[in-house]
């Protein structure tokens, strides 16, 4: 006989599998509870199995279907029909003769009494024999006779049970067997509380390193899960919500039969002619023991005590996917949650080992188990709790392992082991240099040295594993071990994202430190040749602090030297040229003044003298424009011609022996 599955998946879907015995010759209704919210993904994944006949197709009620505008309060039903339903036709049996109509409304008014008076409301309904008053005391039932006003009713009803169990819904089909009764099997995928899993790593001397998992499974649903075989998957098929459980008339446009105004003058416009422009290798099955862990009290159990047997689990493959199935059947009642066990392994390559990185602890290194995963089913991820000779030591998250993968995963704080890291300043030395065709190319060697010192408390011996993070970009790097005063080569274990990883071990009480040596060369180049003045002037400013200031290899050079002697004599004759233009701005300010007091001037001897003043400025300043500014300018030019032909003909190398 077939049994009922559930499979569940981590980005929260469940594959459901639930099977029938259906009699011979005959027909058994099948109804499915699910929440309206996942009405379309039991459709859009429903399917049945077996050799059976789908008598009647799935029908449900669409997920919008209970929408509506006809709100009911508990608390004043009669009040509200009388209000809210006002034009709807109505029947009603009272004291006397019963009357029939269309429902106008309610009316409320006092009557006298023999204390305070009292209010009445009344039903007023409009009938053959017109307008007729019927108080509330006095009616027995009335009823609506209009179909679609009591299924408004309805509604107004399921929405009020709904804030019981909200948005609860069904899906009801029929199955019929033949001449034989016959299995079915019916399948569909549901959102579910996505599954966890948690890991158990024990490890103590002389016994093999056990790894359990436990998934995590909760049974968020309205029903209870009775006798389900439970699988979990690691992995994430695609999944998404859709709109196949609502029920919608898709909106359409408004077409004008007649036209609002009369056609006008049309213009077409000139046609243009236009050309168109983990490797491949299948999981292997495997049946696995879980062993229930013991817990960390005072005084831990004896380190030679066996875990506890558990219900094995399955494991397989479907596509991608790692399956674990319970080889028993598990109950779970509606909103509650179990620990499954579901593999229990013993792991080869598992090794204890302190792991410093500076952006972890600035000064502490973490207990870490280095694990390989060896099994054929991959891991997800998941809190590992880690025991140590059965005692608690610490939690970890185990990372998506696939076969083979190795990770280390720290647990705890070493308090007894202190790292102290001693950056240095960076150093850079210009190890080549080239001029030709104007341009100045420099290569750079970059060095940035760094020492962890390392100083273990404990009388124990520790393996540690160092991860250095690098200051320069894909450098060269060097590695030494200094312990009592003399240095060694050291190995880099592997190569990390942006750093490298080291391995050193620590004796006990031992005292040690490892220098990281990163040396990296960098080009760059100078274009010393420029129109510009800023340029020009920024440009022989450079050789002059890099060349020669610096005392480097080509400070006696004597191009180079002839260079800034020739731009000396241009900055020379660029001085002189501006005291050239500063007295022609001079002698034009003086003129503008004398202009001025001419204007209101005499024929007196002080107006002569002004007059000739203006005369001598005048022929001064077109001396200067006549004579010594194209002389000086042509002079600049030749000096420049100069200065570009002498920089364009350096042509040296020089590198560091």
């Amino acid at each position: 006989m077939s049994e009922n599955r559930i499979v569940i998946y981590s980005n929260g879907i469940a594959d459901y599998q639930r099977s029938y015995t259906i009699a011979a010759d005959t027909s058994q209704p099948i109804t499915i509870p699910v929440r309206q919210d996942h009405l379309a993904d039991l459709l859009a994944s429903f399917n049945v199995y077996g050799d059976v006949r789908l008598k009647t197709p799935p029908t449900f009620r669409p997920a919008n279907e209970l929408e509506g505008n006809l709100r009911l309060n508990p608390a004043s039903v009669y009040e509200d029909l009388a209000t809210r339903l006002s034009g709807a036709r109505v029947y009603v049996e009272k004291a006397g003769k019963d009357l029939e109509g269309v429902l106008l409304g309610l009316h409320e008014e006092s009557e006298a009494g023999p204390g305070e008076p009292i209010q009445t409301k009344s039903l007023v309904v409009l009938t053959d024999d017109g307008l007729r008053r019927c108080p509330l005391r006095e009616i027995r039932s009335w009823r609506f006779l209009d179909e679609e006003v009591q299924k408004e009713i309805d509604k107004a009803l399921q929405r009020n049970y709904q804030r019981i169990k909200p948005k609860s819904s069904f899906v009801e089909f029929v199955l019929q067997a033949g001449a034989a009764a016959a299995e079915a099997v019916v399948q569909y995928a549901l959102p579910a509380a996505a599954w966890k899993i948690s890991y158990r790593l024990r490890m103590a001397e002389g016994q093999p390193t056990e790894l359990q998992g436990f998934a995590i499974v909760d049974n968020n649903t309205e029903e209870d899960w009775i006798d389900f075989r439970v699988g979990v998957v690691t992995g994430e098929p695609i999944t998404f919500s859709t709109d196949l459980a609502d029920s919608k008339t898709p909106g359409r446009t408004h077409v004008d039969l007649v036209q609002e105004t009369a056609l006008g003058a049309v213009e077409v416009e000139m046609s243009v002619m236009m050309s168109a422009p983990a490797d491949g290798d299948a999981m292997l099955a495997a049946s696995t023991q879980r062993r229930k862990s013991a817990p960390a009290l005072a005084r831990a159990p004896q380190a030679a005590m066996k875990s506890a047997e558990t219900a094995a689990a399955e494991v397989y493959e479907a596509g991608d996917f790692s399956v674990f199935e319970s080889k028993d059947l598990v109950t779970l009642p509606a909103r509650r949650s179990a620990a499954i066990p579901v593999f229990q392994i013993e792991v080869a390559e598992a090794r204890s080992v302190l792991h410093y990185k500076q952006a972890n602890h600035a000064s502490r290194p973490y207990r870490s188990i280095e694990f390989t995963h060896q099994a054929a089913f991959s891991l997800s991820r998941g809190v590992c709790t880690v025991f140590e000779k059965t005692a608690y030591a610490g939690n970890c998250i185990i990372p998506s392992l696939k076969p083979g993968e190795t990770r280390l995963l720290p647990h705890a704080l070493e308090t007894g082991v202190l790292v102290q890291c001693d950056p240095r300043r960076q150093r850079s030395t210009v190890v080549a240099i080239r001029l030709a065709d104007g341009v100045c190319y420099t290569s750079t060697r970059l060095e940035q040295e760094k020492h962890y010192h390392v100083q273990n408390a404990r009388d124990q011996r520790f393996q540690l594993t160092l991860d250095h993070t690098l200051q320069l970009t894909e450098p060269d790097i060097t590695c030494q071990r200094i312990e009592n005063g003399a240095a060694e080569p050291l190995a880099i274990a592997s190569k990390l994202e942006g750093g490298v990883r080291l391995e050193l071990a620590v004796e006990p009480l031992a005292k040690l430190s490892a220098a990281i040596v990163e040396t990296q060369i960098r080009q760059s180049s100078v274009q010393l040749i420029s129109e510009r003045l800023s340029e020009e002037t920024r440009q022989m400013a450079w050789i002059w602090e890099n060349l020669i200031a610096t005392n480097g290899p080509l400070a006696e050079h004597q191009g180079v030297l002839a260079c800034l002697e020739t731009y000396r004599e241009l900055d020379a004759h660029r001085e002189q040229m501006q005291v050239v233009q500063a007295d022609r701005e001079r002698l034009a300010t003086r003129q503008e003044r004398i202009r001025e007091n001419l204007k209101t001037a005499g024929q007196d001897e002080l107006t002569s003298r002004w007059r000739n003043e203006l005369d001598e400025a005048e022929r001064a300043i077109n001396q200067i424009e006549d004579e010594k500014l194209p002389a000086l300018q042509a002079a600049e030019t030749a000096l420049r011609k100069k200065l570009t032909d002498g920089l364009r003909a350096l042509s040296v190398e020089w590198s560091k022996p």
